[in-house]
């Protein structure tokens, strides 16, 4: 393993805040690594022009080894890069996540991201075999889902239950030029929305719902609108309304929480807390997003999420700041 020390050496202080809180659920939740993406120019980066989303990972593993509090780890999805032309390489940056989000001492969940897949790759070479379909997906990041789907859920510490949506759940079609077709990359199927209505949501438990995509776009900035400024362009995911309203409608759904638009976003809509968290990859998009250095603690940038009755505390871990949510329903 690297050295470390550079973020480690700065997370005493947040780890005692954490301990001193004592929340009865703890989990961490860390997106869009992007691992080995080229992502210059950022200062400090000298010859190396990618962050190494192992190594973030490993400063987790220091953070649990000293938080005996925290459940899990959640990734929010994007876990690789998927911009090599090469198949073998990008398969090789997502096993390097995946197999340093095993290797910790909680059990680490997954949501698929809409760059997991490599289809736009494989469509650029024409050489399909560079996508990377469901079920192989499955083999990657579903190591403690117990069904055969890229959805589920688990129920943690006793009270609550975190539901996994897979937000790239879409049909994958072969054109008549023999490549994919470029459909909507985010999608959630009926079939999965029927899951999540008929199963997911009826418990007695407390939920979290988390995705790699918001499941709705209004008020989340970063996948509002198209074009101008420095608003990102996302389409709305397909089924998005069907699944909203089944969440808006349980009132045991207490917060999303999700990745993909690579800004902090925090607001409270239909008394759910809807949560989405700054990217890992070492990224700054908007003048508003804080400021990324390699070889310092600005290198990541992950959460811990702390729930105690209706407070639920966000310790950021590298770039960014902590945040704080109350629990509407």
């Amino acid at each position: 393993m690297n050295d470390i020390s550079y973020l480690t050496d700065r997370y005493g202080e947040k780890i005692e805040e954490i301990n001193a809180f004592g929340a009865p659920l703890n989990f961490v939740f860390i997106t869009d690594m992007h691992n080995r993406l080229s992502c210059a120019p950022i200062p400090g980066g000298g010859d190396r022009l990618y962050g190494l989303a192992a190594d973030h990972i490993a400063s987790i593993q220091y953070i649990l080894d000293r938080c005996p509090g925290i459940s899990c780890v959640v990734c929010g999805g994007d876990i690789g890069n998927d911009y090599l032309s090469d198949g073998a390489a990008i398969r090789e940056t997502y096993r390097e996540v995946m197999d340093a989000l095993y290797s910790l001492s909680v059990p680490a969940h997954c949501v698929v991201g809409n760059h997991d897949d490599a289809t736009m790759m494989a469509e650029q070479q024409k050489d399909n075999s560079i996508a990377i379909l469901p079920r192989e997906m499955h083999g990657f990041c579903m190591k403690n889902n117990p069904t055969d789907e890229n959805y589920y859920y688990a129920d943690i510490d006793g009270t609550w239950r975190f539901i996994f949506i897979n937000s790239c759940d879409r049909p994958y079609r072969i054109g008549d030029n023999g490549r994919f077709v470029q459909d909507y990359p985010l999608e959630i199927s009926n079939a999965q929305a029927e899951w999540l209505e008929r199963e997911a949501l009826v418990t007695d438990r407390k939920i979290i719902v988390f995705s790699h995509a918001p499941i709705s776009n209004e008020g989340v900035f970063g996948s509002v609108g198209k074009g101008g400024g420095y608003v990102r362009s996302h389409d709305d995911t397909l089924n998005s309304s069907r699944v909203y309203t089944a969440l808006r409608e349980c009132a045991n759904v207490k917060v999303q929480i999700c990745g993909h638009v690579h800004y902090d976003n925090l607001l409270y809509r239909d008394r759910m807390v809807i949560v989405s968290s700054l990217c890992s990859l070492v990224q700054e998009w908007a003048p508003s997003c804080p400021k990324r250095a390699f070889g310092t603690i600005s290198e990541t940038a992950f959460d811990v999420f702390s729930i105690k009755g209706e407070l639920m505390r966000i310790t950021r871990f590298g770039a960014g700041y902590d945040r704080a949510a109350t629990l509407l329903r």
